[in-house]
């Protein structure tokens, strides 16, 4: 389960000056889980519709909810336990580098859970199924993750393109229709090479998937449905490690939801997938 200020740090940096008030005066009240939506609103400086949105964009269904939620977070056990998911000290163990590292994946696992919108992730799958063909594009550390992406829809037989050079990019979206469907991953969602190819797809109406970390991103407003990831990189670690895991992971998930929706004949093809392979093998 994502804790309150998992879900704080996967909106940070979209967070308008009104979201800001409210955590504050959230972060600097004792036991903020008393307080009413009134005395919040109030101490905050903002409106009770600001309030409500704030839950919102944390992914809580009411304002009661979130004072569950942060009643809850205030024992002094959570208090203990959270101490693993602060930031690789240079006089770690290994086993303490070990278990930060697992932990801090762990998170990031559970809030882009509890944030993520399923209803995107529906209707992405359905593009996915019933698209002529499938790009996958991605630069830098992003086009790696393209090309597991592209490993993994190759099994179900349909027409499945990893591109990960930005002019290779540029001219397939030339050539794209309302048919195609890419998947553009990028974390910061401020590549300005992929937003430039995203640009001339939107122009020839391809359908566009954006995997990204940040829903307010230049790339995440291309989306025809956008995906988010929700990662909090420390110091030490290679940039977007945690992002990448999760990422891998919403891949898998929209591979599978795929599969589903195309039925019958999406698993018949991964079968035949997994007996062509297995020929390689013996």
């Amino acid at each position: 389960m994502a804790t309150f200020q998992n879900r704080v740090n996967a909106i940070e940096k979209e967070m308008t000056n009104s979201d800001k008030k409210i955590l504050r005066v959230i972060q600097q009240t004792e036991k903020a889980f008393l307080l009413s939506m009134n005395e919040l609103s109030r101490l905050s400086e903002v409106s009770e519709p600001s309030v409500v949105r704030f839950c919102r964009k944390l992914k809580y269904s009411s304002y009661q909810e979130m004072k569950v939620a942060l009643a809850q977070e205030s024992t002094a056990n959570h208090n203990l336990a959270s101490n693993i998911y602060e930031a690789i000290d240079l006089s770690d163990s290994t086993q303490q580098v070990f278990h930060k590292v697992i932990e801090q994946t762990i998170v990031a696992l559970n809030t882009t859970k509890d944030m993520i919108d399923y209803e995107a992730v529906q209707r992405a799958g359905l593009k996915i199924a019933q698209a002529k063909r499938l790009f996958f594009f991605g630069q830098g550390v992003s086009g790696i993750l393209a090309g597991d992406a592209a490993h993994k829809f190759l099994r179900i037989g349909e027409t499945v393109i990893p591109i990960i050079d930005p002019h290779l990019e540029a001219i397939a979206a030339s050539h794209m229709s309302k048919d195609d469907v890419i998947v553009a991953i990028s974390h910061s969602g401020e590549s300005h090479g992929l937003l430039k190819v995203l640009e001339l797809a939107k122009e020839k109406e391809a359908q566009i998937i954006v995997i990204t970390g940040f829903n307010k991103s230049s790339i995440a407003q291309m989306a025809d449905e956008l995906l988010v990831s929700s990662a909090n990189e420390t110091e030490f670690r290679s940039d977007a490690m945690v992002s990448r895991i999760v990422q891998l992971t919403i891949i898998d998930c929209l591979y599978v939801i795929t599969v589903l929706h195309k039925g019958k004949s999406a698993i018949e093809a991964v079968n035949t997938s997994r007996l062509a392979v297995a020929k390689l093998k013996t």
